[in-house]
């Protein structure tokens, strides 16, 4: 194994952002067709007009915009990155230096599971847990940040990211654990 030279980096970046991006492309262009040919500017004011003309048009564009710049946001910047500075979690808003860091352990949690007959289904049968990968990092000062992928789907290879994680950690245990982490589903609050 390579030892990493001082620039290299650890980089973990999401996936299945391809689908939300082309949803995203085809928003655009069917907002800007829709509002091409509707041309509400043409037309002598009429509020059925404008709300469709302008509105819906204008949403479709916005809806485009939103999907198609998250998904390069997701493509350009790495959910988990570690370099000989320290670990990073960009998308927590988290940075902590190796020095501080007393230990990092990644693990699955779940997250409740869907109920089948919530969602059109039989019953309690078709239940299927959400799971999530998640590195949690245990700080010298007792502190403990908690990182979850945040789609089900996007579930990292966990021993592959101890790994790429432990590369640069030095001295800080870098554990993978296959045990699931259960939690309870968050229950709305009743108004």
């Amino acid at each position: 194994m390579d030892t990493p030279h001082s620039n290299d980096a650890y980089e973990v970046y999401a996936e299945g952002v391809g689908l939300p991006a082309a949803l995203g492309l085809g928003s655009l262009a069917f907002g800007g067709w829709l509002l091409t040919t509707t041309r509400p500017w043409s037309h002598a004011f009429d509020l059925a007009m404008l709300l469709a003309g302008w509105g819906i048009s204008l949403l479709v564009l916005v809806w485009g915009l939103v999907l198609t710049t998250g998904c390069v946001l997701a493509a350009l910047r790495p959910l988990v990155r570690a370099d000989a500075a320290g670990l990073c979690l960009p998308a927590d808003h988290f940075h902590a230096a190796w020095r501080d860091i007393r230990e990092v352990e990644v693990g699955t949690v779940e997250l409740g599971h869907r109920d089948g007959a919530a969602h059109g289904g039989t019953g309690p049968q078709e239940a299927r847990p959400l799971r999530h990968r998640a590195v949690w990092v245990t700080l010298h000062d007792g502190s403990r940040h908690e990182y979850v992928t945040h789609r089900p789907g996007e579930i990292l290879v966990g021993a592959e990211l101890a790994g790429g994680l432990s590369l640069f950690a030095g001295d800080v245990p870098v554990t993978w654990s296959d045990e699931v982490v259960h939690r309870p589903r968050r229950r709305k609050r009743a108004r």
